[in-house]
C-alpha cells in the first residue's frame, strides 16, 4: 500500500486533462446508468465520484478511471428489482440495496487482502465474450421504453404452448416490443435516435470533444427548445443533504442476519463481476501505457471505492474501459488524472445537478443502446469458423443463459463448461502424448539389443506419461491398466509428469497395489521430487513399491530389469557375472558407466572394448574403472561396440560379445 496518498504531480498538466476528458464522458452516462437502475441519476453520479478518488487513491493501476459500468449497472438493476419485488418499494427496499452494495465492496477489499487477483486470469475467454455480448443486449433491452417513450410493463411470464412460462425481463421486454413500437411517442423516438445519431457521426469531425457529451447537451437543447413534452430524469437531490447513504452513516439501518444473507448472494456476484472488470480494464490500460498494475491492490482500490459509494447511496461500478482510454489518450500518466476526474464530477453535482433535471430520458436511451451496442465481443461471431466448437458451445450457452436467466449462474455454469472441457482435452494430451514418446522409442532400441529381447518385451510393460496425472485423467488411466496384456513387470516412467493431484494419486495407487496383488512386478522412474515426495507421504514408496523398485532412469530400470531375475522380483545372491548389452552414458550420473556385475571375482580380468573399424577404445585390468563411453578425452558416438575379457587374464577363458552405447 505504499502509493496510498502520494501522487506525482510531474505530469500535472496531462494528467488534468485527462481527467477532465474522462469526467465528461462519465458524466452522462453515469446518469444514464443511474436512471436505469431505478434509484436516479444521483446514483449514478454519487458512485461515480467516490469510486472514482478512492480507487484512484488506493488502487493499484495508475490509469485506470472507475465509476458505474454497464456490466455492473446491469446486475445491480437486476438487484434493485429484485429487493422492490420482496419489501414494495423503492423507499422500502433501500436500506438493503445499499447493505448489498456496501458488502459487494468488503467482499472486493477481502479478496483483494487474498490476494485472488492472479486467478482472475484464468477466467477463460469463452465466459467473458458470453457474458458480454448477454450484456450488451440486456442493456439494449432495458432501453426499449425509454426509447420509444412508453411504460408498457415488462413481463415475467409468456404463454407458450397453451401454458405460462417464466422468462426474464430481457425476454419479457423483447416479447411486448411490438406493443411498445405500436404505441410509441414520436418525440422521444427522434430524441433517442438523434442522439445515437449525433455519438456515431461527430467524432468524423472532431475527437476533441466526446460525442456522447454531445449528443446530451444537443439533444436536451432541441427538447428544451421545442417544448417536447417527453419523460426527463427529473431533480438531483443536494449532496449534503438529501443523499440516501445518509442514514445507512447515522446508523438508522438496522439490519438482521436474515438481511446479510438476503444481501450475501447478490453482493457476491457484484464483487465477482467488478474485480473481472476492473482487472481487464487495467490490461487495456497496461498495453496502452506499458507499465504493469498490482492486480491485489486494485481490488482493494475497487472494494474501498465500492464501500465509500454505497454510504453515498451511489452505484457500485469497476474499471471502465471507455474512460481509461480516454484519460490515458488525453494525458493522464498517474492517479491524480482519476481523483481529478472524482472531483470534476463532484463539483458538477455540487454546483449543476439541477441543470440535469430537463434531461430527456429518451436521450439517455440513445446513450445507452451506444453502449449495449459497443460492449459485445464481435470477434467472437467473426471467427466463429477458426475456434474450437466447444469453445464456441461455451460463448453461446453464457450468452443465452445470461439473456433468458441470470448472469452469476450463466458465468458459474460456462466456468464449470470450459473447465469439464479442459479436463477433456487435458485427458487427450495425456493420453496420446503417452503414446510413442522419444523416451519409448530409446527404450525400444536400448531392448533390441537384449540378447533376450523378444521375450523381454512380452514380460515388461513400459507406461510413460505425458502431461498431469490429475482427476481428469484418473479414471482413463485406471481403466487401461486393468486391460494389460499378461505381463510380469511393469514400469511407471513419471519423468513428464510436474504434479499429481489427489484424485490423481488415489487412482494411480489403487492401480499399483492392484497390480502387486496380481503378481506383477511394479518398478518407477524419474519422478520428481514433488511427485516422489507424494508418493513417499502416501505410502506408495516403499510400502507397496519397494525403494529397490525406485529408478532416477527408465533406462536404468530396464536394465535393472534385464539382470537375471529381477523381472520374477527375485532378489536371491547371484554370483555369477553379468554383462549388460546396452548402456547410456548421459552425463547425468545415471547408467553412464558400463556395470559388469560380479567383475570383482575376477581381479586380473583383461577388458577391451573395440569400434566398428576393430580399434581399441578402452583397456582395463581389473576392470576397476569402468568404461564411460570416452576415447582420447572425447565421449564416442551412439553406435554398436565389441567387447573382449579375458577373466583370468591368460587367455584360458575369454568372453566375446556385443555392447551398444546410447547418448
Amino acid at each position: 500500500m505504499k502509493r496510498v496518498l502520494s501522487f506525482d504531480f510531474g505530469n500535472i498538466k496531462g494528467d488534468f486533462f485527462g481527467g477532465l476528458t474522462a469526467a465528461i464522458v462519465a458524466l452522462p452516462i453515469s446518469i444514464a446508468f443511474g436512471v436505469q437502475s431505478g434509484l436516479g441519476p444521483e446514483a449514478g453520479l454519487f458512485g461515480a465520484f467516490a469510486l472514482g478518488i478512492v480507487a484512484a487513491i488506493v488502487g493499484g493501476c495508475q490509469t485506470q478511471i472507475s465509476g458505474p459500468t454497464g456490466p455492473m449497472t446491469v446486475v445491480s438493476t437486476g438487484i434493485v428489482m429484485m429487493m422492490v419485488a420482496k419489501f414494495g418499494s423503492v423507499e422500502n427496499a433501500l436500506p438493503i440495496i445499499i447493505l448489498t452494495f456496501f458488502m459487494a465492496g468488503f467482499l472486493q477489499f477481502l479478496f483483494g487482502i487474498m490476494k485472488i487477483g492472479k486467478y482472475i486470469s484464468y477466467i477463460p475467454d469463452p465466459v467473458v465474450s458470453g457474458f458480454m455480448n448477454g450484456i450488451g443486449v440486456i442493456i439494449i433491452a432495458f432501453q426499449l421504453n425509454d426509447f420509444f417513450g412508453t411504460s408498457i410493463e415488462i413481463p415475467t411470464t409468456i404463454h407458450l404452448f397453451g401454458g405460462t412460462l417464466g422468462v426474464s425481463k430481457v425476454i419479457g421486454a423483447f416479447s411486448v416490443l411490438p406493443e411498445i413500437i405500436m404505441s410509441a411517442d414520436v418525440r422521444a423516438v427522434l430524441l433517442a435516435s438523434g442522439t445515437i445519431v449525433i455519438i456515431y457521426l461527430f467524432p468524423y469531425i472532431t475527437k476533441l470533444v466526446p460525442s456522447t457529451l454531445v449528443a446530451l447537451i444537443i439533444m436536451t437543447g432541441v427538447s428544451v427548445l421545442f417544448g417536447m413534452d417527453v419523460a426527463t430524469i427529473g431533480e438531483i437531490p443536494s449532496l449534503f443533504s438529501d443523499f440516501k447513504g445518509k442514514a445507512f452513516i447515522n446508523g438508522d439501518f438496522q439490519f438482521t442476519g436474515t438481511d446479510i444473507l438476503i444481501a450475501f448472494g447478490p453482493a457476491l456476484t457484484l464483487a465477482a463481476l467488478g474485480i473481472i472488470d476492473s482487472l481487464l480494464t487495467a490490461v487495456v490500460a497496461d498495453r496502452i501505457t506499458k507499465t504493469h498494475h498490482n492486480s491485489d491492490r486494485e481490488i482493494i482500490g475497487q472494494g474501498l471505492g465500492n464501500m465509500v459509494g454505497a454510504m453515498f447511496g451511489g452505484l457500485p461500478g469497476a474499471g471502465s474501459t471507455m474512460r481509461t482510454v480516454t484519460n490515458v489518450k488525453g494525458g493522464g500518466r498517474t492517479n491524480l488524472s482519476g481523483v481529478l476526474h472524482g472531483l470534476i464530477l463532484l463539483g458538477i453535482i455540487v454546483l449543476g445537478a439541477q441543470h440535469a433535471q430537463a434531461i430527456p430520458k429518451a436521450v439517455l436511451a440513445g446513450i445507452l443502446i451506444t453502449v449495449g451496442v459497443s460492449l459485445p465481443d464481435y470477434s467472437s461471431f467473426k471467427d466463429l469458423y477458426r475456434i474450437p466448437k466447444s469453445d464456441n458451445y461455451v460463448t453461446f450457452v453464457v450468452f443465452g443463459l445470461t439473456v433468458a436467466w441470470d448472469l452469476l449462474y450463466a458465468t458459474a455454469i460456462g466456468l464449470i463448461l470450459a473447465s469439464l472441457q479442459f479436463m477433456k482435452r487435458m485427458a487427450d494430451i495425456v493420453e496420446l502424448g503417452s503414446l510413442n514418446t522419444k523416451t519409448d522409442r530409446l527404450v525400444n532400441q536400448l531392448i533390441s539389443n537384449f540378447p533376450n529381447s523378444a521375450t523381454f518385451k512380452e514380460k515388461v510393460y513400459v507406461k510413460n506419461f505425458k502431461g498431469p496425472i490429475f482427476f481428469g485423467f484418473a479414471y482413463r488411466f485406471k481403466h487401461n491398466m486393468a486391460n494389460l496384456p499378461n505381463i510380469k513387470a511393469v514400469i511407471f516412467n513419471l519423468s513428464e509428469v510436474p504434479y499429481m493431484d489427489k484424485s490423481g494419486l488415489i487412482t494411480f495407487r489403487d492401480v499399483v497395489i492392484d497390480l502387486v496383488e496380481s503378481g506383477h512386478n511394479v518398478c518407477i522412474s524419474e519422478a520428481n521430487e514433488e511427485v516422489q515426495s507424494l508418493l513417499e507421504r502416501n505410502r506408495v514408496i516403499p510400502e507397496i513399491v519397494d525403494e529397490r523398485h525406485v529408478f532416477e532412469s527408465v533406462e536404468e530400470c530396464v536394465m535393472w530389469l534385464n539382470e537375471p531375475g529381477h523381472i520374477d522380483n527375485i532378489f536371491e545372491s547371484d554370483d555369477s557375472l553379468y554383462i549388460p548389452s546396452a548402456y547410456t552414458p548421459n552425463g547425468d550420473g545415471i547408467n553412464d558407466e558400463w556395470q559388469l556385475r560380479n567383475i570383482e571375482r575376477f581381479p586380473n580380468c583383461i577388458v577391451e572394448i573395440f569400434n566398428y573399424d576393430k580399434k581399441k577404445v578402452f583397456h582395463s585390468v581389473g576392470y576397476k574403472e569402468m568404461w564411460e563411453g570416452i576415447y582420447e578425452g572425447r565421449n564416442l558416438p551412439s553406435d554398436k561396440y565389441f567387447y573382449t575379457i579375458d577373466l583370468y587374464g591368460d587367455k584360458s577363458e575369454v568372453l566375446e560379445g556385443e555392447v551398444n552405447i546410447f547418448r
